[in-house]
């Protein structure tokens, strides 16, 4: 990864000093690093308790941050939700010379997931989950080796890497559910930088594709015990394995029109994800009001992953949230009309630049309903959130998200109805 961590040293050099930097509908400079930003969200009913929700679970709803949860599923139903997400970034510091174009925002379909359990102690889930994003663009002077003479640079990237998972949850005993989420880990990113026509006749580009893949896995599980006739007690944990992306590279150069290099694999290397385990605790009284805490923590520095000012470091994230729940009674029994939900969150991310390790934190606020009759739900969640300094000459984003879910919940089999002569 030599090219890559040249060009990641650039950039770092670049925030650090007088720069002009230009953000329009990137998703953050510090995506560049790494494989991106890492997605913290499961765009699930925990979004708006402050991502906390490692221990709940629902016969209703899909949580997706713990694979034990799908075992709660009522058998012989269908599930399926599907979500999107509007973000909006404010960005401010001494790189951004121009507060006008300091903003960025953008919409993005995140999440389409199916669940069924087919049998009273198995359930099986399949879906496409986003992993990490890099989006970014900005301009810069660049120096020419061996010369006191810059150049102007303008340096972009985009991509993802996503998730492609099947899950088997189990209720072990009436209480005790594991899950297993096998997963494809896969994606593309693109890093192009174009220097001017300074230096050259034209414009000189170099443009470089890394495609990722590996499988993933998820280990979950969650018990829930009943403390006295109004609390209930959950617990939860995961534990995903340190897993190895195989990073194939392909490299084209141009001069204007003329072609210099286009070698589609001219090497292929490896990015390490490391082990990460989380853990959650929820109290849920009278079946309405619910108290949840989450803690995750990843090993980045056990990857040894630095270059000339930066380094991946070990992250943490705490996350705290409740809801309300008003049930209503339907064909004898009660059902949930509607749900409201706060919560906050702090994490250290896994960046360290300039000795400063980038802090996200922020509250989130959410609601949903839940349509009897027809089986379809909604959900919505908005997150206020701030993540990075200007301390050092960094970047600080202010941003705003808003996303959106929307559930179905059906038979997917008939019951087997017993017939009388």
């Amino acid at each position: 990864m030599q090219l890559q961590k040249k060009i990641l040293s650039g950039f770092l050099a670049l925030i650090t000093g007088t720069v002009t930097v230009s953000a329009q509908n990137n998703t953050s400079p510090y995506s560049i690093i790494g494989i991106g930003d890492i997605e913290k969200s499961s765009f699930d009913r925990t979004s708006g308790m402050g991502h906390a929700g490692l221990a709940l679970s629902s016969n209703r709803f899909l949580y997706q941050a713990n694979p034990a949860s799908f075992a709660k599923m009522d058998e012989h139903f269908f599930y399926a939700e599907v979500s999107s997400r509007y973000k909006s970034v404010n960005y401010s510091g001494k790189p951004i010379t121009d507060p006008a174009n300091g903003q960025s925002s953008d919409i993005q379909f995140k999440k389409m997931v199916i669940a069924i359990k087919p049998l009273p102690k198995w359930a099986i889930s399949v879906g496409l989950l986003p992993f990490s994003t890099a989006n970014y663009s900005f301009a810069a002077q660049k120096s020419i080796q061996g010369s006191n003479l810059t150049a102007d640079a303008y340096y972009e990237g985009s991509g993802s890497t996503n998730l492609f998972y099947v899950t088997n949850a189990f209720n072990v005993t009436k209480n005790l559910y594991i899950g297993l989420q096998a997963s494809y880990l896969f994606g593309q990113l693109q890093e192009k930088e174009t220097l001017g026509g300074d230096i050259t006749d034209s414009s000189l580009v170099t443009t470089r594709n890394i495609f990722l893949g590996n499988p993933y896995l998820k280990l979950g599980v969650q018990y829930r015990f009943a403390f006295n006739r109004q609390l209930d007690i959950a617990l939860g944990a995961t534990i995903s394995n340190k897993t190895k992306l195989q990073a194939d590279y392909g490299l084209l150069v141009k001069n204007g029109y003329s072609t210099i290099i286009n070698n589609e694999y001219y090497k292929t290397n490896y990015f390490s994800i490391p082990l990460t385990y989380s853990g959650g605790i929820a109290a849920i009284y009278k079946n309405a009001y619910t108290v949840a805490v989450d803690y995750q923590y990843q090993g980045w520095s056990t990857l040894n992953y630095t270059g000339i000012n930066y380094a991946l470091v070990n992250s943490q994230r705490l996350s705290v949230g409740g809801e309300y729940a008003k049930k209503i009674p339907y064909l004898n029994q009660f059902i949930e009309k509607y749900f409201l939900q706060t919560g906050f969150f702090y994490s250290n991310s896994y960046l360290r630049i300039a000795g400063q390790q980038l802090a996200d934190y922020g509250a989130t606020f959410g609601g949903g309903l839940q349509l009897a009759r027809s089986g379809m739900g909604l959900q919505g969640a908005i997150e206020i959130g701030k993540r990075g300094t200007t301390d050092n000459g960094l970047i600080k984003e202010n941003y705003t998200q808003f996303s959106v879910t929307l559930s179905y919940r059906d038979f997917w089999i008939s019951r087997k109805m017993k017939k009388y002569d």
